[in-house]
């Protein structure tokens, strides 16, 4: 393989990496904090308050670091960018002397026609094959859910919020205050 080749799959191989080091830094939190459990009693929410009744006992839950979740945003979002970071690579090679614009990224979207409808600024520059390459890999929900989740996941916590590492766990710090979890 000529050495350009390598050296701009150097850059994509980069994120992956790192993305492998994040998901072993959360199976390790994950693994230290395996049997590490708090009871607490979990009232019903109304109109954002919690409220506690007779009839409220209390439920034993896992506790996780707020770390976990950082940890698992970090391997998402390196997925996700070593996606943008083909996409980019693509688009140098099928138009070489040319920068590619700041609007290419890998296509992904919420379904096949909005896919269809989208792609074209996201794809600009690349060659054929690639953009062929690229449909065939489905990158959209009910196409490849795997792409689409990576995709719908990294949304979500760049713009919205955290998501969640697990459902019914309580997360902790020493940062926190008190150290309560939450």
């Amino acid at each position: 393989m000529p050495w350009q080749v390598v050296s701009r799959l150097i850059l994509v191989r980069v994120k992956i990496e790192r993305a492998k080091k994040h998901l072993i830094d959360l199976e390790a939190e994950i693994v230290a904090h395996r049997d590490r459990n708090l009871s607490v009693v979990i009232g019903a929410h109304t109109r954002g308050f919690v409220q506690m009744s007779e009839y409220s006992s209390p439920v034993t839950l896992p506790v996780l670091p707020w770390s976990a979740v950082a940890s698992a945003r970090d391997v998402v979002h390196n997925l996700r960018s070593a996606l943008d970071h083909l996409a980019h690579q693509l688009a140098s090679v099928g138009s070489p002397g040319k920068e590619p614009t700041r609007r290419i990224e890998f296509p992904m979207a919420r379904d096949l026609a909005t896919y269809e409808k989208t792609k074209a600024p996201k794809v600009e520059g690349m060659r054929q094959e690639a953009i062929e390459a690229i449909d065939a890999l489905k990158p959209y929900k009910g196409g490849n859910d795997d792409l689409w989740r990576i995709h719908e996941l990294d949304n979500t916590d760049k713009h919205r919020g955290l998501f969640t590492v697990g459902r019914d766990y309580l997360f902790t710090s020493d940062w926190m205050p008190d150290g309560k979890p939450i």
